[in-house]
């Protein structure tokens, strides 16, 4: 297999890179730094629904649209990138999803533990120490490849990340900012000292030679000029702003055990806000407004303490809405069914 050990990078570069090779169909481990910040959006993700573009273009952060699939996520020179091409029929590779991160990912896990950190795998593919992620990695299909992308967190700017994503309100991108920093974690946070990209790269290509056998290689003009074709698509606004995965509510992931969704509800008259955070389908944790003042707040309380803590299935949460005793039964329900995703219309 190919090592393209680059470390730093153009933004671009970071990205554009493993679409070329795994276009070309050449197996290959890129490690890599990006110079300068930007954001990345998923493939089936809708750009204009996830990132305040405005604010993106206020503070010359520019956005890449990838064809591997994944959440939004704000990228710069705190962090090391991995990125894993190989045939999809190489009988090497798992078929099976969690085989197939567990396999591809214990280098990095043991890059992890070589400096004492307790790093492992919380399926199907975020690493974390403590229960907090400090890795965060997807995977899909381009042309004849699959391609696993990861990154490791060396610091990372919270605030930033959380001034980039378009929200429903004020109070959204406050609880995504909390979670975040609930979360998350860095080498620098657990380790106590700053850690050089060059230093985590050197670990990465000793673990990673455990697993593939790595020939080191500079780009070559079939790699630059696949680059070169593929520019003017990634580089389009066109390619950026394609239509993607739209949600009747506000929902941005934190980490593999933490969401966070946004819903606008309409109830007789009542404009309800419900801003909840998820864990494994369950609410962790509940803020429930009335723009319009319908509803009590004392009546909000009695409502968010009874759906706290509940799995987000229509039945669970319909018996909740209606012990609250706070609305009526018929918006109890109309609720519960907007919350478990069977009432679209609910929504506003």
């Amino acid at each position: 297999m190919e090592l393209y050990d680059l470390n730093l990078v153009t933004w671009f570069e970071s990205q554009v890179i493993y679409h070329a090779l795994a276009h070309l169909n050449r197996e290959a481990l890129i490690l890599c730094t990006p110079a300068t910040p930007y954001v990345s959006v998923g493939f089936h993700q809708d750009v204009g629904s996830e990132i305040d573009l405005q604010t993106c273009k206020e503070q010359n952060i520019p956005i890449f649209r990838r064809e591997v699939g994944g959440g939004v996520v704000y990228l710069d020179h705190r962090q090391v990138f991995f990125q894993i091409v190989l045939n999809r029929n190489n009988s090497n590779v798992p078929i099976n999803r969690e085989r197939f991160y567990r396999k591809f990912l214990e280098p990095v896990v043991q890059t992890l533990r070589d400096v004492n950190l307790a790093a492992e795998l919380r399926s199907p593919c975020d690493l974390i120490i403590n229960f907090k992620k400090i890795s965060g990695n997807g995977a899909g299909q381009i042309g004849e490849c699959y391609v696993l992308v990861g990154n490791i967190l060396l610091d990372f700017n919270y605030e930033v990340m959380s001034s980039l994503i378009r929200v429903p309100s004020e109070g959204f991108r406050q609880e995504y900012l909390h979670q975040m920093q609930a979360n998350l974690t860095t080498l620098q946070s657990e380790i106590g000292r700053a850690v050089s990209s060059e230093e985590v790269i050197e670990r990465l290509k000793t673990n990673f030679s455990r697993t593939f056998s790595l020939t080191s290689t500079k780009l070559d003009n079939q790699v630059l000029e696949k680059i070169h074709e593929l520019t003017p698509t990634f580089q389009s606004k066109e390619w950026l702003m394609e239509a993607g995965r739209r949600l009747p509510y506000r929902e941005i992931k934190v980490a593999e055990n933490c969401y966070i969704r946004e819903y606008k509800v309409s109830l007789d008259g009542a404009k309800l806000t419900c801003r909840l955070v998820l864990a494994d389908q369950q609410i962790t944790k509940i803020i429930l407004s009335d723009s319009n003042g319908l509803i009590s707040p004392l009546l909000l309380r009695r409502l968010e303490y009874s759906l706290l803590g509940k799995r987000m299935d229509f039945d669970t949460l319909n018996e909740a809405c209606k012990g609250a005793h706070a609305i009526s039964p018929s918006n109890a329900k109309n609720l519960a069914l907007t919350l478990s995703g069977k009432n679209v219309a609910g929504t506003t």
